[in-house]
């Protein structure tokens, strides 16, 4: 299987990723209208069950972008589709245990009617199994870019600007800051069983692909560390990484920050204060990746770009990448020592030295290897490199 074929797979496994969360958003819409659909992403609330909530409004727009990243060979593929595949892992998750843990006489969502779990828990649990495939997809094309590079002699790619992942590391560091608080404040709240109830969402959630807001602030604390990690180490994966992120991001805190001005929703300071972070710095991080990116365009034959992108290296000054035999060059000079009859005329007595002293090395090598009945040979052999040498 070449590289070719596995951005090719990966980029079609995030485009069915983002087909099945687009067909259940497109559900939303037809059963309850455009306004209805709105309402239910701005405010989180409508009467019955419904099928998604506003984070997958951001997980659609996240799937499209690696899908079309890998598709046209964009520089930060890779990092995007590490950002698609652990996101809709962690997100599609809790639609599976709230398939399996719901019964007849004990149901998930209570009394809620609505969109059917069957149905869509059962997309859920293929979006699971999509996402296993494709991080193994990934970890195939990671091992496959890092030997080419070790057979091409080729070297890291190119890595983010040091003020766009120093920008990148302090925006994931400060969400962290609001996800881990906020966790720690509910837990002190209504003590830590409960929190656990919580995050489960046990009785707690109106839409199936939804998940409680501990949960939401438990993965995007997981995705946060590892995003900020890859920006202090200013890894080649690390703007991919938080453009995914900044993408999943956006849409929710725009719908939150919508339902704030619009009154639909209490106003807090904190809720405020991290929807307004979410959104603005997302974007002020997109826009910085995005000039960076244009201003160093990468190589057309680029692969993925998983771990290992593949920009050839410079060579260091004095050690050629390729052996090089300076004698295959310099071996025509040969030829001059037919010249040798010239001996005649005194006016070539600037035959080049480089000739003689070939004559001269190669003569003595066959005189060495001579038997004594051919003495007489050697000798008549002799007497022309000696003219040519006196010459």
């Amino acid at each position: 299987m070449s590289i070719n074929q596995v951005r090719i797979a990966v980029a079609l496994l995030s485009l069915a990723l983002f087909a099945q969360t687009t067909f259940w958003l497109l559900y939303d819409i037809v059963v309850r209208g455009l306004p209805g659909a709105w309402s239910l992403w701005t405010t989180g609330w409508v009467p019955g069950l419904s099928a998604t909530s506003s984070l997958d409004l951001g997980l659609a727009a996240l799937q499209l972008c690696a899908g079309l990243a890998a598709l046209f060979r964009t520089r930060g593929a890779g990092g995007l589709l590490m950002t698609s595949c652990t996101v809709t892992l962690g997100f599609r998750l809790p639609a599976v245990w709230y398939l399996l843990l719901d019964s007849p006489s004990d149901p998930w969502f209570g009394t809620l009617k609505g969109a059917s779990l069957n149905a869509v828990g059962s997309t859920a649990v293929l979006a699971v199994v999509i996402c296993l495939v494709l991080g193994g997809l990934l970890l195939l094309a990671r091992h496959m870019e890092y030997e080419a590079a070790a057979s091409n002699s080729v070297t890291g790619g190119v890595r983010p600007v040091k003020v766009t992942a120093t920008a990148s590391g302090l925006l994931l560091a400060v969400l962290n800051v609001f996800y881990i608080g906020r966790n720690a404040v509910t837990a002190f709240q209504v003590g830590p069983g409960v929190l656990t109830d919580l995050i489960v969402g046990k009785g707690s959630g109106r839409a199936i692909l939804a998940v409680p807001s501990p949960y939401q602030w438990v993965c995007l604390t997981v995705l946060c560390g590892a995003g900020m990690l890859l920006a202090a180490r200013r890894r080649p994966t690390a703007p991919g990484f938080s453009v995914g992120l900044s993408l999943f991001m956006m849409p929710s805190a725009f719908t939150e920050l919508w339902g704030y001005a619009v009154g639909s929703m209490p106003v807090t300071a904190v809720d405020t204060s991290q929807s307004l972070l979410e959104f603005v710095g997302s974007a002020a991080v997109v826009a910085l990746i995005v000039g960076d990116v244009r201003r160093d365009r990468r190589p057309d034959d680029a692969d993925l770009d998983v771990m290992t992108p593949a920009v050839p290296m410079r060579t260091a000054a004095g050690v050629p990448a390729v052996p090089v035999t300076p004698a295959v060059a310099t071996t025509p000079a040969a030829p001059a020592a037919p010249a040798a009859p010239a001996a005649q005329d005194d006016e070539d007595d600037d035959a080049p030295e480089e000739a003689v002293e070939a004559v001269e090395i190669t003569v003595p090598a066959q005189r060495d290897t001579d038997t004594d009945a051919s003495t007489d040979a050697g000798a008549s052999a002799d007497r022309p490199a000696t003219e040519a040498a006196g010459a």
